[in-house]
């Protein structure tokens, strides 16, 4: 029997205890230029009372004995809300809640090395989230923390156990001794270049050099893989000598005076530090020493000769390769475009209705897409069900790329993902890029739609979503005997209307439409292609509810109503 379980720990008071019951009391904070207010309360109690006789009894606990009587203590600390890892913690008997260590001996004043010029005061509040903690840069969402009042410095009771040492010997990323700098400066980071002018970014300094790191910048890695290349890409020092070079995530130049990540193939591709180390373009993990993660793109069939193969996609038959094949009626299986336009294809030969682009057969099937950090896996086909896409949203029930990494919920049609930057699209004149960061959205200036990450234009305002930029340049209308050609023009003329055919309402060529200059026919996209453009008519899926849907066409002569959106 564990004897840490019945070791009363009178002379510590429970967290809860402590505070000040001060509700009234208030602090206005400011944080990067925005004012706002947060209730706490300063703990002035001491931790440690040898005369207490406080309700709430505290108990050491031991995570064995818990698991031993099958009562482990899954939750997290009630004082900062994280999770509780050490072997033994603080149990209240009162508020049935368990304590770090760090939380129940936590002094209320503190003087922290990170913060020398004022002591810190321990607060309680009850509004997340608080202001940034200093160490982890994680806004703070525990009800302890220690805070400086003057200069607006927060840092968790964690992070406070962690003191910043005040010398650094890294002689990869300097030669020299590096001393902490625990004051607000205008000074770059020779690693990454950027400015950080309050305590979130302090520094470290060589003066013999006028060398300055940023904390956060003194163990960036030193080899990386990154979604944008195709290469790994190596941390290169400041360079006077060296060409100025844009970045490959924002298109910016970077500054030859600081450092950046580049090709280590001798590719022309360099990406800022900071850029590199994104969430979506890369997992920041060191790859110095390690052996590079090779994927065998196995082709997705077997060549017979005479342009007959036998695709993995549709191993009961041998496929056929049919030059300038014309149905507007029938769908490619791997990216569910109708056969609008003459194209090769490859057919089934025992005519099952199995059709594939030639450049659809031909697909990879392992790609990495640009805005993911992870390698995407082909699946062929959903025969029986369907999904949507990551990027457009559109429901598919053709081929997806799909991560394989367990709780990754990243899938995409395989129009999506062949999408690259730069990238060109009919619809505008300067090539298209993504350099928006993870959480940013951008308006569509065709669909007017608000998108995450969307393609931009450089050099003008123009952003087009990945639903607009995966729409078919030619369509077929079945009372034209022309293709009709997907148009958008932002600078056209007020008085110039359009009518769809289809629903005989007006169409605004900012919004894009679908026209013959020939025959003067215009219409709307969602008139001309429907709400679900890739999902095969005369589909049955059955959904998560083990309900059974039918996809009709819309020439269907009875329309019913949609129980979702209320539409036909």
């Amino acid at each position: 029997m564990d004897p840490l379980n019945h070791v009363r720990s009178c002379h510590f008071l429970c967290p809860k205890e402590r505070y000040e019951k001060d509700k009234e009391h208030t602090k206005l904070a400011k944080t990067k230029g925005r004012s706002f207010q947060f209730k706490y309360r300063i703990v002035k109690t001491s931790c440690f009372n040898e005369n207490s006789n406080n309700v709430h009894s505290l108990f050491h606990r031991s995570k064995k004995m818990d698991e031993e009587n099958k009562k482990y203590y899954a939750t997290g600390c009630e004082g900062c809300h994280c999770k509780i890892d050490t072997d033994t913690y603080y149990f209240c008997s009162y508020c049935n809640g368990a304590y770090h260590k760090e939380c129940v001996e936590s002094p209320s004043i503190y003087h922290s090395s990170d913060h020398p010029k004022h002591p810190l005061q321990l607060l309680w509040s009850e509004r997340y989230p608080n202001p940034r903690c200093f160490s982890c840069q994680d806004y703070t969402f525990s009800c302890l923390f220690y805070y400086c009042l003057i200069c607006n410095f927060a840092l968790d009771v964690i992070c406070s156990r962690k003191p910043t040492s005040l010398t650094i010997d890294n002689p990869k990323r300097h030669k020299h001794t590096l001393h902490y700098f625990p004051r607000k400066s205008t000074l770059a980071c020779d690693v990454c270049g950027l400015v950080d002018d309050d305590y979130s970014h302090l520094l470290y300094a060589c003066l013999l050099c006028d060398f300055f790191v940023h904390k956060r910048c003194i163990d960036l890695p030193y080899l990386i893989k990154v979604s944008r290349h195709n290469h790994r890409l190596a941390f290169t020092p400041s360079n006077p000598f060296k060409e100025s070079a844009d970045c490959g995530v924002c298109y910016q130049k970077i500054d030859i005076n600081y450092g950046e990540y580049s090709c280590v193939k001798g590719c022309v591709y360099s990406m800022h530090s900071r850029c590199a180390l994104r969430r979506d373009v890369s997992d920041g993990k060191e790859l110095e020493g390690e052996p590079e993660e090779t994927y065998e793109n196995t082709k997705l069939f077997e060549d017979k000769g005479d342009g007959v193969i036998l695709h993995q996609s549709h191993p009961c038959h041998l496929i056929k390769l049919e030059k300038q094949f014309h149905d507007e009626n029938k769908h490619c299986h791997a990216c569910m475009i109708p056969f609008f336009d003459d194209g090769n294809v490859y057919r089934c030969m025992q005519y099952c209705d199995f059709i594939l682009h030639e450049s659809c057969a031909y697909i990879l099937r392992v790609k990495q897409f640009m805005l993911h950090i992870h390698p995407l896996i082909l699946e062929l086909g959903y025969t029986t069900s369907c999904f949507m896409c990551k990027k457009c949203g559109r429901y598919s029930c053709g081929f997806a790329y799909v991560c394989p990494i367990e709780g990754c919920d990243w899938k995409l049609d395989t129009l999506c993902a062949s999408i690259c930057d730069p990238f060109n699209h009919h619809s505008h004149p300067h090539p298209l890029f993504i350099t928006c960061d993870e959480y940013s959205s951008r308006l569509c200036s065709i669909c007017h739609l608000w998108q995450e990450q969307p393609l931009n234009c450089i050099e003008c305002r123009f952003v087009l979503c990945f639903l607009c930029a995966t729409l078919p340049h030619k369509a077929r209308y079945k009372h034209d005997e022309h293709l009709l050609v997907f148009s958008y023009n932002e600078d056209a003329d007020g008085d110039e209307l359009y009518w769809c055919e289809i629903c005989e309402e007006d169409i605004h060529i900012q919004e894009g439409l679908y026209a013959c200059n020939e025959c003067k026919v215009s219409l709307h996209v969602d008139c001309l292609l429907g709400r679900d453009p890739y999902m095969k008519s005369g589909q049955t899926v059955v959904t998560r509810d083990k309900e059974t849907i039918q996809y009709l066409p819309n020439t269907y002569p009875t329309r019913t109503i949609c129980k979702t959106c209320g539409r036909h």
